[in-house]
């Protein structure tokens, strides 16, 4: 029921997207309009991956936003995210193999 929910707002957001695009109100709606541009595609690429979203333990899911915060705050980690999420993925694939 949830990725349900997931894609109607993921839809009702392009939706939105499009008629501030077609229709703009006036100034002080851009913001809005910027929203639902930059909100459809996480909703969509979320219903997508929702199943996977689901196996996640919790601990992860404090930790991304934790992450991502770091990572605006302190630009300069990413030269350390970028090899650090390329060696958990090179050592994720052989323990796979094995199961």
């Amino acid at each position: 029921m949830r990725r349900h929910i997931i894609a109607v707002l993921a839809i009702l957001t392009f939706l939105g997207a499009m008629g501030f695009w077609i229709w703009p109100p006036g100034p002080g709606y851009e913001q809005y309009k910027s929203a639902c541009w930059h909100l459809w595609p996480v909703l969509a690429v979320l219903w997508l991956a929702y199943p996977d979203v689901q196996r996640i333990p919790t601990w992860g899911l404090i930790l991304v936003p934790v992450v991502l915060i770091a990572l605006i705050r302190w630009p300069k980690l990413i030269l350390l995210a970028i090899p650090a999420l390329l060696l958990l993925a090179i050592l994720r694939r052989p323990l796979r193999r094995q199961m």
